[in-house]
């Protein structure tokens, strides 16, 4: 097999706006695609389209979104790519997840020491902007008010998966049921940043009902990726590549995850546009 590093593919499908817990507007992430010349891109914001919307026709873009699932009582983070955005039934599935969102905002806040939670509601944690709040905003709030000293802290002490894996809090959907929605829009299902899952063992499983996964993600190892890779050949899962990028700095850019072609190819030909009947 060719080496899976080299040479860069100027593609990246996760990348995330202001529509949810990004730093910079959908068209700000355009722009610095198109200057990155991403032949092809997708801006996959949590649960929401609307992001995608806002630049609908732009060079290169596939219709995506970062899907939320649980399993076991811990969050399972889906792309979902080449997505039919007028499918209603998908539609649904992703306003009860923003619904579902803002419930599990209520019950993080009421479990934060008062002097933490500094009297916070969920409605004050969700930026105007924002189709779908999540815990980088209320980490963020949560700073903004003194409740902790840095957004870090807010993960280390009370966010981080190992604080909510817990199955007393509201559940997202199980991941058949958002892979199967995916599917019904006629989108792929990838299984995102493999990396926070740390191991082979847990990240197998969660492909069960997939289509494919992240092969290349800033936070995996290279341990973790050449299993990534032994894994998504033996079972036949496409690869993606994605740079998850929130805050476009040199660790994080458009096109900052790197994958060989000919690995992505049986991806790219899935998401080649179609011609119309």
């Amino acid at each position: 097999m060719s080496s899976p590093f080299a040479p860069i593919t100027a593609v990246d499908f996760h990348m995330h706006s202001t529509a949810s817990d990004g730093d910079h507007a959908p068209a700000e992430m355009a722009a610095a695609s198109a200057r990155a010349r991403l032949s092809r891109w997708a801006l996959t914001d949590h649960d929401s389209l609307a992001g995608w919307r806002q630049i609908q026709g732009a060079p290169g873009l596939v219709c995506g979104v970062e899907v939320t699932a649980s399993a076991d009582g811990r969050e399972i983070h889906i792309v979902g790519l080449g997505i039919d955005p007028a499918h209603a039934g998908f539609a649904a599935l992703l306003h009860g997840i923003r619904t579902m969102r803002m419930r599990r905002i209520d019950a993080l806040l009421a479990r934060l020491p008062p002097e933490v939670r500094r009297d916070l509601t969920a409605e004050q944690v969700k930026p105007p902007e924002a189709e779908a709040v999540g815990r980088l905003h209320l980490a963020r709030a949560l700073t903004r008010s003194g409740g902790v000293a840095s957004v870090r802290d807010a993960f280390d002490f009370h966010l981080a998966d190992e604080h909510i894996a817990d199955p007393e809090l509201p559940q997202f959907p199980p991941i058949e049921q958002v892979t199967s929605a995916i599917h019904a829009a006629g989108g792929v299902a990838i299984l995102a940043h493999p990396g926070v899952y740390r191991s082979i063992a847990v990240v197998g499983p969660l492909t069960d009902s997939m289509d494919g996964i992240e092969g290349a993600h800033p936070g995996m190892t290279a341990e973790l990726q050449k299993d990534v890779l032994e894994l998504a050949s033996l079972r036949g899962l496409l690869l993606s590549v994605g740079s998850d990028t929130h805050r476009i700095s040199a660790v994080r850019k458009p096109g900052g995850a790197m994958l060989n072609p000919e690995l992505l190819a049986p991806l790219m030909e899935r998401l080649r546009p179609r011609p119309s009947a």
